[in-house]
Order: structure tokens, then sequence, then C-alpha cells
């Protein structure tokens, strides 16, 4: 591809990429909202944590997209000349997805501890547990990345801090808000996978309804846990790529690529909170039930309010003719 090539394809996906994750990402978003708001899921802790990570995911597609559209198509510059708006968004656009991604933490612990051979662990896998957990990665990802709001300036445009912050973030970028997760979610699928083999005719509660609830919900978080890891290792790869080449003497055309390919990894990092809802209806047939419950329920009392008003409104018609 020549230079002309490279800026047009990266003025394409600039353009239309922005809506088309905002549409799919809130429809599946809203979707899993929908389905684990059900009395099934929501009562089970994997389901509780699944539904605060959809709602991470929804804040932080929302928050991050439009504030960035903002920017790239519509001219608004009020993070480059507003000191306070430049930390918060900065704050915002790298704390919602961790926290997000802590729930999926939290949802892969889960479904190890449910499956635990471990009386004594097994007990962890509780809904009113998972109602104490709530707020723990809300606190732990708020306070890391609070260093923001120190080290953020307007240089002119809003940006990091040059120096020994600079080589910090990049290191606080691909260590902990990406390995260390990834990590954890990594380990406790493969003691979930374990554990599940050690002992196949048991599950983390005894009636046939919720063995049959968490079985999925493993499966879901297991798919889930395989599908971020590979979105957020594309993103923080060519993280750790441009800043460990800034030494490099790079001519025009590699910068023009470079800038294409972080468009994509950048798209890429967004699509990752946006799939749960897809993901969780292909690797689940519970999930695909419930949602279709739940759709149908809705059409039904759409329904019956309509014929409650149609009614109504029939006889005041009558009654105002005579």
């Amino acid at each position: 591809m020549n230079n002309d090539q490279i800026i047009a394809a990266t003025n394409s996906l600039i353009y239309y990429m922005p809506y088309i994750i905002l549409v799919f990402g809130n429809f599946g978003c809203i979707c899993n909202f929908l389905t684990f708001t059900n009395k099934q899921l929501r009562s089970n802790s994997c389901g509780w944590y699944s539904l605060m990570s959809a709602l991470f995911d929804f804040l932080y597609i929302n928050v991050g997209l439009f504030t960035k559209l903002a920017t790239d198509q519509y001219g608004n510059t009020l993070q480059n000349v507003n000191l306070a708006w430049c930390r918060i968004r900065i704050f915002l656009t790298w704390t919602l997805p961790c926290i997000a991604t802590g729930y999926l933490v939290l949802a892969s612990l889960d479904r190890c501890l449910s499956t635990s051979t471990n009386t004594s662990l097994r007990s962890f896998s509780q809904i009113k547990v998972a109602h104490r957990m709530t707020c723990v990665p809300i606190i732990l990802y708020s306070l890391t990345t609070s260093h923001q709001f120190i080290f953020y300036d307007l240089r002119p445009k809003c940006s990091a801090l040059p120096g020994t912050y600079s080589y910090f973030l990049s290191f606080y970028s691909i260590i902990w808000t990406s390995f260390v997760p990834q990590i954890c979610m990594f380990v406790f699928a493969i003691l979930t996978f374990r554990n599940i083999q050690q002992s196949r005719q048991r599950l983390s509660t005894t009636t046939p309804t919720n063995n049959r609830t968490n079985s999925h919900l493993i499966t879901i978080t297991l798919v889930q846990v395989l599908c971020s890891s590979i979105l957020l290792n594309i993103r923080s790869s060519y993280f750790a790529y441009t800043r460990f080449s800034t030494s490099i003497v790079k001519d025009d055309h590699r910068k023009l690529v470079e800038s294409l390919i972080l468009e994509i990894t950048s798209y890429i990092f967004y699509a990752n909170f946006a799939k749960s809802f897809y993901v969780n209806t292909l690797s689940s047939k519970l999930f695909r039930q419930v949602f279709s419950q739940r759709l149908r329920r809705i059409y039904m009392k759409f329904i019956c309010r309509r014929q409650r008003i149609q009614p109504s409104t029939q006889e005041t018609q009558v009654h105002k003719k005579y």
C-alpha cells in the first residue's frame, strides 16, 4: 500500500468503526442486562459478576467512543484546552475497562471456587459474597489509576508528562492493566478445568437446575476469558511496541503504517468490551433460552398493555357519542 491508500484506509476506519461498535456494543449490553437480570442468573454469584461486567462494558463503550467521536469527527477540542476534562476523560477511559475486566477475573475465580473439592473454598461461591465483592474492582482500579489526575497535563494537547512517568505508564499499562488480570484469569481457568476433570459429578450446589446453571456459566466464563485474552493481548503487544520503539528512526511510510495499526488495535480493544453478548449467545444454550424467555415476557407485557388500553379508549369514544 502506498501512503495515499494507507491514509484513506485510516480515515475510513476512523469514520465508520466507532458507529459500528456503538450500535453492536450497546445492543449487546442491553441484551446482556435483559438476560443477567433474570432471577435464575442474577441470584448466581457468577451471573452477578457477569451483570456488573456488562454494566461497565456499557459505560466504557459510550464514554470512550462518544468522546473519541467528538474529537476525531466533530472537531471537539475540550480535552486539549480544559485540564480538568483532560484528566477526567483519561481516568475514565483507563479505569472503566479495567473494572469490567476485574469483574471477569472475579467470575473466573468464582467458577474456580465453585468447582473446588474443598468445601470451605466452595462456600465462597455464593451470591452474598459476590454482593460484598462488588466494590472491590471499583475501589482497586480507581485508587491505582488516580495518579493520572496528577501526571497528565496540556502540552499543548492532553498527554502524560514526559520522562520517568511516561516509562512508568508504559509498564503500568502492560503489567498491571493487562498482564496481571490475564494471568489471573488464565490460572483460574486452568484450575477450574482441573477441578471439573477431578470431579465430574459434583458442582457447587445440589439441585439439578442450579447444577445446569453453574455448568453453563462455567462455559460462558471460560470462553469469555479466552476471547478477552486474545483481544487484550493484541492491543497490549502493539502498545508495548510503540513504547519501546521510540528510539528507532522511522520514515513517513512506516509512521503511516503504525498509525493505521494503532487505530486497528484501538478498535479491537473497544470490540473486546462489545463482544460479551455475542460470545455468550454462541457458547451457551441456557443463555439463549433465558434471553428468549425475557424477550417473550416483554412482548407479552406489551401486548397485554395494548389490549387494556384499546378497550378503555373504545369505551370513552362510546360515552362521548351518547
